[in-house]
């Protein structure tokens, strides 16, 4: 070893040998660079003893680690050793820990699908997929695997139990479970069990009976319900436009009891409900039909000293009662086991879907449904051109009705 100190220029005079050679750095005991016989790359190393045994630290490669920065590390190195730290053990903790992160539960899928789907029926094969795509990955697709555990999974078949997909609970937990094996017997870092194991138990997801909002679905009820609201105008215009407003949106009441001239785009026909006001706490996009339209320029003078499209006939600054669609609806003779201020979205939903339009346009439009973090600012934009044109033309579907029933 040859006993100097060096400057950088030195440092770069070194030239490769016929074999490798060590220089002494100086100005840190045991700082060594180490010279390639064959390539003539110059690699720093600390060299020290912890706990009585000789380790050798590799700090990076000159010039990719400047002289003056190994001089630097080095001692800091030092003053850790000093103080029982082994800087070679911290090293493999932390290369052992960029592994364990390096895997998502994304990439495991992924890897496992390779495998296994050549042996699959299309059938199979896109069952599996479609339950992956909307059900798993969007919840926990981008985590490192090994940091998916029992509460992770948890949550995707809590969501499940709670929107009554029981048939879907034992297919997503087998689907997860096959992909934490697959993952163990790849020997991915970190990923030690297979957390599926902790929810399989008779009674644990028990189904939560749905709530159905008493609703007309045929178009003759819908027909005589358009009818009775138009003509609700002569009891009062404001209640009447709520109607037509609710019908035409189908949103949740409390949207529409709360929606504010600020969320309306009239030039771009939308309307933008904010992530807080909404169910599943992400914005909404509404698309405005030339009907809507025109309830709002006929509201805009009965509300201009209010935030809101639909006030408080006590108080601007509060919106509409939550009781009045619903006793409008009673005035009307609607039963509630007829027709509620929420069963416009059942309506909606029955005759959309009975029409033949696309279910997704038509969830999109009910947001209903739950996504991931990363989509979650981008989601309310789903479908947007198909649910523009069943929207244009659910409107005109509920006008017609009123003129052929006339």
């Amino acid at each position: 070893m040859l006993a100097k100190i060096l400057t950088d220029s030195s440092l770069k005079a070194l030239k490769p040998r016929e074999k490798n050679y060590s220089v002494t750095v100086g100005g840190c005991p045991g700082l060594l660079v180490d010279v390639s016989s064959r390539t003539g790359s110059k690699i720093f190393r600390l060299q020290f003893r912890f706990e009585g045994k000789p380790c050798l630290l590799t700090l990076g490669e000159y010039p990719g680690i400047s002289l003056y920065e190994a001089r630097a590390l080095g001692l800091r190195h030092k003053e850790d050793i000093k103080r029982g730290i082994n800087p070679c053990a911290e090293k493999r903790a932390a290369k052992a820990k960029a592994q364990v992160h390096a895997s998502t539960f994304r990439d495991a899928a992924r890897q496992w699908l390779e495998k296994v789907e050549p042996g699959w029926s299309e059938t199979h094969r896109k069952d599996i997929r479609q339950k992956l795509d909307c059900y798993i990955l969007p919840r926990i697709g981008d985590i490192p695997i090994a940091e998916v555990g029992k509460a992770e999974v948890k949550a995707i078949l809590d969501t499940l139990n709670a929107r009554g997909k029981i048939a879907s609970i034992n297919k997503v937990r087998g689907i997860v479970g096959q992909v934490f094996q697959f993952a163990i017997l790849q020997d991915m870092p970190g990923v030690q069990f297979d957390p599926t194991t902790l929810l399989r138990g008779k009674g644990l997801f028990t189904t939560h009976k749905a709530k159905h909002m008493a609703a007309l679905t045929t178009p003759k009820e819908v027909a005589g319900l358009m009818k009775a609201i138009f003509a609700y105008e002569e009891t009062s215009l404001q209640t009447c436009l709520a109607l037509k407003f609710s019908a035409l949106t189908f949103a949740r009441p409390g949207e529409v009891r709360h929606a504010e001239w600020t969320e309306f785009d009239l030039d771009e026909k939308f309307w933008r409900i904010p992530a807080e006001k909404m169910k599943m706490k992400q914005p909404h996009l509404v698309p405005l039909a030339t009907q809507t339209l025109e309830i709002l320029q006929q509201l805009r003078p009965m509300s201009e000293h209010s935030r809101y499209i639909f006030p408080s006939l006590r108080s601007a600054d509060r919106p509409m009662s939550e009781a009045t669609v619903l006793a409008a609806l009673r005035r009307m003779g609607f039963s509630k086991a007829q027709m509620t201020a929420h069963g416009f979205r059942g309506m909606a939903s029955s005759l959309l879907n009975e029409k033949g339009y696309n279910r997704d346009w038509i969830e999109r439009q009910l947001a209903h449904g739950e996504k991931d973090a990363i989509r979650a600012s981008y989601n309310h934009t789903d479908y947007l051109a198909g649910r523009r044109i069943m929207m244009q033309e659910w409107a005109n579907f509920l006008y017609s009705l009123v003129a052929s029933h006339g």
